[in-house]
């Protein structure tokens, strides 16, 4: 771990050497495919001779192995080189308002751990950050990841996040240090904190649907709404990093209070909760509903909903529709300003992508001008609702360059 943690940025000749090392592996672990000696010498721009001692030399640190060789059909066949994914380890974890999820992934992003807290609720407290981070610490310690192979964890926090900073403004307010500065503390590596609908926007341009995509819009349709703007191939942050917070522009005829003390915002009309909120409303207004039999539907989350018009009931595909047309109403009117190629749908409603596809299209119709709506995709998310914690992994491994 020594490699990855000593400071290349000095100008002596050992500085500039181990500058290059981090180039190789960089380049390596990005390439998608194992490298030969004159391959990696020519991407670093390096002389043979040097570059082979370079990588004899990481070699021998374990840093990369020899993978192979390479078929020439003449000649001696060169050795190919690939970068040990197991040398190093990034842990990502995400924190949202009823689920607490961890994972340890290997430098090729395989995951080699993962847990899931279902009974996790976040409250603005010390207890809860204590919950966190020992449920953390021991997920950890049961991965069976020695901790010094650690490169640092990504945190994805719902609410506003100064990812610059490592600052949560919404949850855990109330330390002295940044959050980030808090984990660091506790678990000794560094630690990136960043809302997590950028982490889901991360992980489809590292993983998704957004690779190779200069402009696009990704969508957290969740229990929340939120979106990452991805523009020149930049994820947007803004000035303190709460660029995206589409659930809180005030474009619906909505009174209903939001959860940031405002009224009208869109998430109260488009999110899992506006979903469970709707379906509330109209069972007990007396609306049939196959999930409100023997009941009245207050007990009843998003993801049954979901499960329910998959399976036929009218009130519940009703409702999703609605979401789904307001939705395309909002996105409609962001499209026009800052005209994407792709509309990625992303989040832990995507499971309704069947029904929410058209009623989306059709709202946007209703607001989006004709040109730059020709030219837009709407897709949806094939990364799985597990996004934004392999976002908070990736998010390690970016700011190693590492990928």
């Amino acid at each position: 771990m020594d490699f990855f943690l000593k400071d290349s940025d000095d100008s002596s000749n050992e500085g500039r050497q181990h500058g290059q090392k981090r180039k190789i592996v960089s380049i390596l672990n990005k390439a998608g495919q194992d490298l030969t000696i004159p391959e990696l010498c020519k991407k670093v721009r390096l002389s043979v001779p040097t570059g082979t001692r370079l990588i004899n030399e990481l070699r021998e640190l374990k840093v990369i192995v020899e993978s192979g060789k390479k078929e020439t059909g003449n000649g001696r066949p060169p050795s190919l080189y690939k970068v040990d994914k197991n040398y190093a380890f990034t842990v990502g974890v995400t924190v949202l308002l009823k689920a607490l999820s961890i994972s340890v992934y290997n430098l090729a992003m395989e995951e080699v751990y993962s847990v899931r807290y279902d009974d996790f609720i976040l409250e603005n407290t010390s207890e809860c950050l204590g919950t966190v981070s020992s449920r953390i610490g021991k997920s950890i310690g049961e991965s069976g990841v020695e901790k010094r192979k650690i490169l640092g964890m990504g945190v994805g926090i719902t609410g506003r996040i100064n990812s610059k900073t490592g600052t949560s403004y919404s949850f855990f307010n109330f330390l002295e240090d940044s959050l980030a500065g808090y984990f660091e503390n506790e678990f000794h590596f560094p630690v990136y904190l960043d809302n997590d609908t950028h982490l889901i926007g991360l992980a489809e341009q590292v993983f998704g649907e957004a690779r190779n995509v200069k402009n696009a819009f990704v969508v957290n349709l969740s229990q929340g709404l939120g979106l990452a703007i991805i523009t020149n191939g930049v994820i947007v942050t803004g000035e303190d990093g709460f660029a995206g917070e589409i659930g809180h522009m005030q474009i619906t005829d909505s009174f209903k209070l939001c959860l940031c003390g405002k009224r009208g915002c869109l998430g109260t009309e488009v999110s899992g909760y506006a979903l469970e909120e709707n379906f509330k409303d109209k069972t007990g207004a007396g609306e049939a509903s196959l999930l409100a039999l023997g009941g009245n539907g207050k007990d009843v989350n998003f993801r049954q909903i979901m499960k329910a018009a998959r399976e036929g009931d009218a009130l519940s595909i009703s409702l999703i529709h609605q979401i789904g047309f307001k939705l395309g109403n909002a996105l409609g009117n962001v499209l026009n300003l800052l005209n994407p190629g792709v509309i990625i749908v992303g989040g832990e409603l995507v499971p309704a992508k069947e029904i929410l596809s058209d009623s989306i299209k059709s709202g946007m119709i209703h607001t989006a001008l004709s040109l730059p709506l020709r030219s837009c995709s709407l897709t949806f998310s094939s990364i799985g609702t597990d996004a934004a914690l392999k976002g908070a992994g990736a998010l390690v491994l970016r700011k190693k360059n590492l990928i």
